[in-house]
């Protein structure tokens, strides 16, 4: 009979366990997450290359769409039943090439660290902006010289997310990222080099 009273209290108590953990897992936009996403992205390059003189010897200004995809992990804390705070790390690469004159650009790979905060709108609804810092891979070739430089910058953008399941969730979102000017030096002259992105896409995420 103990071990029978044992058996059910125990049962009794995972069962309340599993409860409990379904109740978490069930509400949306709190906790840790991981998820991909895919999408177009623009990128514009301002570049000019001048002579010690001053005189200017080169100058490109072009835009390039491609496609781009990432993955992210990020961490959400309702604070009030409406307004949900969160941080996310991003790693994202895509097809784009700027290709103007001879001059071939790229920025490729890029990290980005952000905050974001929004309302729910509905009851698995978040709208959201959010914004941070971002790092990409910029490089620049004219046939005859060639400059690769990770760059600093910064982002911001707004998105919607919705859940789809209790652990599940699906969103679409805008960024706009800005670098900082490249400046070096290429065969004596002088490079300077600024790149601006547009990004559209959507994804998914994973919610534990």
């Amino acid at each position: 009979m103990a071990n029978a009273t044992q058996f059910t209290r125990a049962l009794v108590a995972g069962a309340a366990l599993f409860g409990a953990t379904q109740a978490v897992a069930a509400e949306p936009f709190s906790g840790p997450y991981i998820g991909a996403e895919a999408g177009w992205q623009q990128d514009k390059l301002r570049s000019s290359v001048t002579s010690p003189a001053g005189v200017l010897l080169e100058d490109a200004n072009a835009t390039g769409n491609g496609f781009s995809y990432g993955g992210q992990i990020g961490y959400d804390f309702k604070v009030s039943p409406i307004f949900v705070l969160g941080a996310e790390v991003q790693a994202t690469g895509d097809s784009n090439k700027i290709r103007t004159g001879n001059v071939t650009a790229d920025a490729g790979r890029t990290f980005n660290m952000t905050a974001r905060g929004g309302f729910l709108v509905a009851d698995k609804t978040l709208v959201y902006g959010k914004g941070g810092w971002t790092n990409s891979r910029i490089s620049w070739d004219d046939g005859i010289d060639s400059v690769s430089s990770n760059r600093d910058g910064w982002l911001a953008g707004f998105g919607v997310e919705h859940m789809l399941t209790d652990n599940l969730s699906a969103r679409a979102e805008y960024r706009y990222s800005e670098y900082n000017r490249l400046r070096t030096d290429v065969s004596g002259d002088d490079l300077s080099a600024k790149f601006r992105r547009n990004a559209v896409a959507v994804g998914v995420n994973y919610r534990f």
